[in-house]
């Protein structure tokens, strides 16, 4: 699993990107954090420089990061994933809680797909199959953002980053999206502040849904980003940064 190192600190925080994304996406944060904690920015398989393989799904690519962070001798971390980066993030603290010092969701949640989303996803792969991953990006990336940021050059940007991810990568990640577990007794259980971040403007994760999420947990930190749809970190990025840093302070974990 390829990933970057920046900054330096007492506190490892690791950022996951969500889906048809690479580890570049939380660029804007980490000119804030690297100053006050040490950030690990993974490549999940098959986006940016990671490659994919057979049978990958949410699980294994928790315990590819859980060896990742081994090889890096980290012992203990904060980890926030945005999107599918969250469902790794809930899989990797099922698996590896020992070593979590906090976690969190943007734009994310801990349920499974419901039949309709499963039925979605399965029409992302033959939609790629039959028309190819350009024209798959093209009308999925637009969307994610909201209606108002829709001409904004990060769009364009998130639409190019996109298209370098292989096709197999996209559409195994797609699979193992689709067949993830459903977690959300994990929220109840985990006695870790748990951080989560909020669109307003989600089409994809509605606010509701992860309010009544947040609510079911000891400890959260919620953040609403008024005027993001599904990508906080361009639509809203000091925002992002600012209140990760609280969230961090808040529970005393950097």
């Amino acid at each position: 699993m390829n990933c970057k190192v920046v900054g330096d600190g007492n506190t490892t925080l690791v950022l996951l990107h969500g889906f048809c994304e690479n580890n570049t996406c939380f660029d804007e944060q980490v000119l804030l954090l690297k100053d006050h904690c040490k950030i690990i920015l993974p490549d999940l398989p098959g986006f940016g420089k990671s490659e994919t393989y057979n049978g990958v799904s949410i699980a294994s690519m928790a315990k590819d990061l859980a060896s990742m962070l081994k090889f890096l001798n980290i012992e203990k971390c904060v980890i926030i994933g945005h999107s599918m980066g969250g469902y790794v993030t809930l899989s990797f603290a099922q698996q590896f809680p020992e070593l979590l010092k906090g976690f969190g969701l943007l734009h994310s949640i801990a349920t499974s797909d419901t039949p309709e989303r499963i039925e979605k996803r399965n029409q992302v792969v033959k939609f790629i199959g039959s028309f190819g991953k350009e024209k798959y990006v093209d009308s999925f990336i637009p969307g994610l953002f909201s209606q108002e940021n829709q001409n904004q050059t990060y769009v364009s940007k998130a639409i190019a980053t996109a298209k370098t991810s292989s096709t197999e990568g996209i559409i195994n990640a797609a699979l193992a999206m689709r067949d993830r577990l459903d977690l959300t007794q994990l929220l109840v259980q985990t006695e870790l502040p748990v951080y989560f971040g909020i669109g307003a403007k989600d089409a994809l994760i509605p606010k509701e849904l992860m309010l009544s999420q947040a609510a079911s947990c000891e400890k959260a930190y919620l953040t609403i980003f008024n005027d993001s749809a599904h990508m906080a970190m361009q639509e809203e990025p000091q925002t992002l940064a600012e209140d990760i840093l609280k969230y961090l302070k808040t529970f005393d974990l950097i």
